[in-house]
């Protein structure tokens, strides 16, 4: 009997017949093969699993393969035909294997979409160097320097790809180590080699490792997956056929020294350890309050720059020390860490006379010789010379008793003429008496006189120039602190009427804390040691400290000027 298939009312009743056969159908059958059985170590095989029916694809589970194989990447693929309203349906799992050792290995049951694949026996063979020449046209290995190292020091491990045809494209990921540091080291390195009559393009790499902790570790080898040309496969146009490899290099056993017993310091094992120092004085010379920069260097050899100590250096108390931060780098030779710790510090000295600054000390384990070394820097003598220039400053109004006669405070042309206490001359008669008769000659003058003895305009003449451009400059928007800096020794001398003495000394002669407190953060913040200040704030604060000095000091000499005056009243 024939159909007529163009009656609407018959598709639609096959249409339902065709959905219902698809919802009542299920997965009935799950397989596993591999595509070779024996295999060599390190070398990829596949293994797929089928499913009879469109399944999702997180169905298939890798994770008990972990336990004998290492797992690369797992592909899924699906699969729909129809016969004489026939459907049927497949889901395909592709997942690329390696094993790490030779032996009989079982790839488990695998529960997939509710079903079970039957287990399979796999027979992984060792590679001999002749088959390995012969079979082998890519193939990894893998070294270290040494198979015995204390904890935290370095490892160097070195990994060789070896490819007898031409590679498209590939990744070499890190070798694996439980709680340690790895990091590759350098650039890659190229070059040909035969082996066993045939000819290999290697790529070396070598990798840092670092571990942490003590025992007996296995250094997973890296995994190389690439795509490589397969000139057994033809080719189309221009574009050539490419096959997927993967290798893995054999596993590498090491063992982890733990610290030696009463070993107390810090622990820095290397095979090299130094300390430098430099100085950079601006004449070569230390002079009382002129900073000088020393910058100490600590450099160590197979370590990272994180297990640098921090380096304990003193200073003598008659010496400012103004440190910064702390820089550290590495950088990489011939396949080693090179750590470096950079310390600077700005001195100021502020007394005159030799001055002994302490010798550096670190101690570290030399992994070479096993025993603990020093290194030092060697104590250090330095003679700190008088300032090479300091403002002239008459002693200040508060400094002087304001009941004392006039004649103690004016001084005479001759006053400034040093006397010895070790013996007399004739000459120092003669300045005595005409010293004497001088103060004599002008009390009689100063009887006669109507107006008071101006004894502060020298010091106002000296101190005015300083004082305004400090003010100005603290005033600015953008303030100079290289110009404020050298402003400071000036004005202070004004103040204190000492000569050729370091800022400090000043300060100590004024006896103010909060002015002490001031210019002792703006030197912080000038050497690099502000901390969490701003510079806005240290300005503002040293300007206000030293209006306030100012402040004090005018009004000291106002009142001074009022008790001279009555003591000479006008007739």
């Amino acid at each position: 009997m024939r159909v007529n298939i163009s009656n609407p009312i018959l598709c639609i009743l096959c249409l339902v017949i065709f959905w219902a056969n698809t919802a009542l159908a299920a997965p009935t059958e799950a397989s596993a093969t591999v595509d070779k059985n024996p295999v060599m170590v390190e070398e990829s095989f596949r293994l797929t699993v089928t499913v009879n029916d469109d399944v999702p694809g997180d169905e298939f589970d890798s994770s008990p393969l972990l336990q004998d194989f290492v797992v690369g990447r797992t592909s899924v693929s699906r699969q729909t035909q129809m016969i004489n309203f026939d459907t049927t349906r497949s889901t395909v799992w592709t997942t690329t294997l390696m094993p790490r050792q030779a032996g009989q290995f079982t790839i488990p049951a695998l529960r997939v979409a509710g079903l079970t694949t039957a287990p399979i026996q796999v027979q992984v063979v060792p590679v001999s160097n002749a088959t390995q020449a012969q079979n082998r046209d890519i193939y990894i290995t893998a070294e270290v320097e040494k198979a015995s190292v204390f904890v935290q020091q370095q490892i160097k491990y070195t990994t060789r790809l070896h490819l007898a045809v031409d590679l498209q494209s590939g990744s070499l990921s890190q070798p694996e180590l439980p709680g340690a540091d790895i990091e590759q080291v350098g650039k890659d390195r190229e070059f040909t080699d035969i082996i066993n009559g045939k000819r290999y393009r290697i790529i070396e790499r070598t990798f840092s490792i670092i571990p942490n902790s003590s025992g007996e570790y296995t250094i997973r080898g890296p995994l190389f997956d690439g795509e490589v040309i397969d000139n057994n496969r033809q080719s189309f146009g221009f574009f050539n056929r490419t096959r997927n490899v993967q290798r893995i290099a054999k596993d590498v056993d090491v063992e982890v020294l733990p610290i030696p017993e009463g070993y107390n310091e810090h622990w820095l094992p290397s095979e090299f350890v130094q300390l430098t120092e430099e100085w950079q004085t601006s004449d070569n010379e230390f002079r009382v309050g002129t900073p000088v920069t020393r910058t100490i260097t600590l450099t160590a050899v197979g370590v990272t720059e994180t297990q640098l100590p921090e380096l304990d250096t003193l200073y003598p108390p008659s010496m400012k020390a103004y440190p910064d931060q702390a820089e550290t780098a590495r950088v990489q030779r011939n396949g080693t860490i090179v750590a470096q710790r950079t310390e600077t510090v700005a001195l100021i000295p502020n007394e005159e006379g030799t001055m002994i600054i302490p010798e550096v000390t670190l101690k570290w384990f030399n992994v070479v010789t096993k025993e603990t070394e020093v290194a030092r820097l060697p104590a250090r003598s330095i003679e700190v010379l008088a300032p090479a220039s300091a403002p002239q400053a008459l002693p200040d109004s508060p400094k002087v008793n304001p009941v004392t006669p006039p004649a103690t405070v004016t001084e005479s042309p001759l006053a400034a003429i040093p006397m010895s206490n070790a013996w007399w001359s004739v000459s120092s008669w003669a300045l005595l008496v005409l010293w004497l008769l001088t103060l004599l000659i002008w009390w009689l003058s100063a009887r006669q006189r109507v107006t008071p003895v101006k004894t502060e305009s020298t010091p106002l003449r000296v101190q005015k120039p300083y004082w305004q451009e400090l003010q100005k400059e603290l005033m600015r928007n953008k303030v100079d602190v290289n110009k404020v800096n050298g402003l400071l020794p000036g004005w202070l001398a004004t103040l204190s009427g000492l000569n050729n003495v370091s800022v400090y000394t000043h300060l100590e002669r004024l006896d103010n804390s909060q002015l002490k407190v001031a210019i002792d953060n703006f030197f912080k913040h000038y050497f690099g040691q502000s901390g969490q200040t701003s510079e806005k704030q240290v300005l503002k604060a040293l300007l206000s400290e030293a209006q306030k000095v100012e402040k004090q000091q005018r009004q000291y000499r106002t009142k001074e000027k009022q008790q001279l005056a009555s003591l000479y009243p006008t007739r």
